[in-house]
């Protein structure tokens, strides 16, 4: 395998060199160097650099199509899957997998801003970055009582994607609040998150752009972002002041990417490589971290803390739902709020029909459904054959968005369920799951808004990496959860909508 790796970085290079380079050439190098790559470390633990260093490069390409299948390879195929797997190995795997990706692209020319700022933090190769990584590791760095008294700033770095941050992010702002009762909580994030945590007048929000669908060397860069806003934060602070908390951030690709000179006062939650013999979820190992790290052992779950104008609408949409024309006056109309969205994984995808087939089935059976739009052109063009779907049936289908919500009126037709479309921000759609009676969807970020907002859900796991994912990544929370788990080779999609049908109509919090 040493050999092949070696073999695919060579003609690579002797193709770049020519100006010979195709997107159908680039996509096979990238995907064995991927495989080839794990199957090394899986079969006889070799590390295979030349495999890191053909990922870079071809990631690293001036010309976009071209690079994009080295982008595709390295992160949907390789990084999720080391750092989904919850697996301490490919946990140390990744990071030195990612510290040599970061090397081999700071010596680039576009990169020079890059490098700039990692020789501030004397990080000049890999190596550097990886010590550091392994000092970070050091369970004994704790804050004393009298310590925690004197920090006047708590800077939080947000996960980045919505589930996680309200799974995880949320509880390190519930517990910050709770620990250090005489500091200004900051959270460091992408602007969506002001609509999913606004609510609370005591956070204050910096904005800090994420670009997760961009190159290797864009989604480096977004970190001197994250430097400029810190700096700016303790500029003038004593390092007693002030602590920043970093519950393995995309921001800092997982800790790799250091934020401030010296990390005594910056504490790292390494969630993917965190033991836990219970299995617990996210939000239940984020708060014994954070009890271990500063003293406060209250449990804390995930929870979102809407503004008041999206909660609003939410509840007044759901609510001229429920007083459609010809709805009974003695009956509540049911309400589903459904979200199909993957977060761009379509292997967390059950197979056609499924979605179109659960979607009548329950507007045949009385339920009207709040349905998101979902993010990104993939999802949006599956819930316009949903609504396309809807309509030929003949259920009335009405799409919302901030701008038309106001002029939206009583659709039903003669009690007959229908369907709302929201096509919008986070928090609204939040705010029209909290209105619900319910929730069912893949797993994503709809799970995490509906346990903490203790509405009843059903959450449908579709091919999960591992076994320790699926615990993991359960959502958490004081409601009614049920959970449903298909190998996807082996999913019947008619058979999935009748033990969906049939787990809300079940108390049990688990249904295998």
């Amino acid at each position: 395998m040493l050999e092949d790796a070696a073999r695919s970085l060579r003609e690579f290079r002797e193709l770049r060199a020519r100006d010979a380079l195709c997107v159908e050439g680039n996509e096979l190098l990238s995907s064995t160097a991927a495989e080839t790559f794990l199957a090394a470390y899986n079969m006889h633990g070799e590390y295979l650099s030349d495999a890191i260093t053909l990922l870079t490069e071809i990631s690293t390409l001036d010309d976009p199509c071209l690079a994009e299948p080295g982008q595709r390879a390295t992160f949907p195929r390789l990084i999720e899957q080391l750092s989904d797997s919850f697996d301490p190995d490919y946990g140390l795997l990744y990071d030195r997998a990612f510290a040599q990706m970061i090397d081999i692209t700071r010596r680039l020319p576009k990169a020079a801003a890059l490098n700039a700022a990692l020789l501030r933090f004397e990080t000049g190769d890999a190596r550097s970055l990886l010590l550091r990584k392994a000092r970070l590791r050091d369970p004994g760095k704790l804050l004393t009582a009298s310590a925690r008294g004197g920090v006047r700033k708590v800077l939080v770095l947000s996960r980045v994607t919505i589930g996680a941050d309200v799974a995880i992010t949320s509880v390190v702002l519930h517990k910050t609040g709770r620990i250090f009762s005489n500091a200004e909580r900051i959270l460091i994030g992408p602007a969506k998150t002001v609509e999913l945590f606004g609510g609370d007048p005591t956070l204050r929000f910096l904005p800090i752009s994420y670009k997760s669908n961009g190159g290797l060397i864009d989604r480096l860069l977004n970190w001197l972002a994250v430097l400029d806003a810190v700096e700016c934060e303790i500029a003038g602070l004593i390092e007693d002041a002030y602590v920043i908390i970093d519950p393995d951030s995309r921001l800092l690709q997982l800790g790799m990417l250091p934020v401030v000179k010296g990390d005594a006062r910056y504490f790292f939650f390494e969630s993917r490589r965190w033991e836990d013999t219970f299995n617990d979820p996210m939000g239940v190992n984020t708060a014994k971290w954070l009890g271990q790290t500063f003293g406060d052992e209250i449990a804390i779950l995930p929870a979102v803390w809407l503004r008041e104008a999206d909660r609003r609408l939410g509840s007044d949409l759901v609510q001229r739902m429920r007083d459609s024309e010809g709805a009974s006056a003695t009956s509540r109309r049911q309400i589903a709020a459904i979200s199909f969205g993957n977060g761009g994984n379509s292997a967390k995808r059950a197979p056609d029909p499924f979605e179109s087939a659960l979607l009548l089935r329950l507007l045949s059976s009385g339920v009207s459904v709040v349905l998101d739009k979902g993010y990104g052109e993939e999802e949006a063009q599956r819930a316009d054959q949903l609504i396309a779907a809807a309509r030929e049936k003949g259920y009335p289908v009405t799409v919302a968005s901030e701008t038309s919500a106001a002029d939206i009126t009583h659709t039903g037709a003669h009690g007959k369920a229908w369907m709302l479309v929201w096509q919008g921000g986070i928090g609204v759609w939040a705010g029209l799951i909290a209105a619900s009676d319910e929730f069912i969807g893949y797993d994503s970020s709809g799970q995490h808004i509906a346990a903490a907002l203790r509405v009843p859900l059903t959450d449908i796991f579709i091919e999960p990496s591992t076994a320790k994912f699926r615990s993991r990544w359960r959502p958490s929370g004081r409601g009614l959860i049920r959970i449903i788990d298909r190998a996807s080779q082996s999913v019947d999609p008619h058979q999935l909508v009748e033990d969906v049908m049939r787990a809300r109509a079940t108390p049990d919090t688990k249904t295998e």
